[in-house]
């Protein structure tokens, strides 16, 4: 077991973190080549199915959007 932040373990920030680097590495790959491909994207409706996927992992950890 290893240390915790609130509900979150430490093992999973850093398996979140080398996620996070292939997945920025991928994007950029896409943006070199189509930078098109993103056009249409709304980043806020993203931000915020993220934010509502992570406070139903984390229901008592207080996960939101600050505006």
């Amino acid at each position: 077991m290893g240390i915790k932040f609130g509900e979150i373990d430490s093992g999973q920030i850093l398996d979140n973190e080398f996620r996070i680097m292939i997945l920025e590495s991928v994007v950029d790959r896409i943006l070199q080549t189509n930078p098109a491909a993103f056009a249409n994207l709304n980043m806020q409706d993203i931000r915020n199915k993220v934010v509502a996927d992570l406070q139903k992992k984390y229901p008592n950890s207080g996960i939101g959007l600050k505006e």
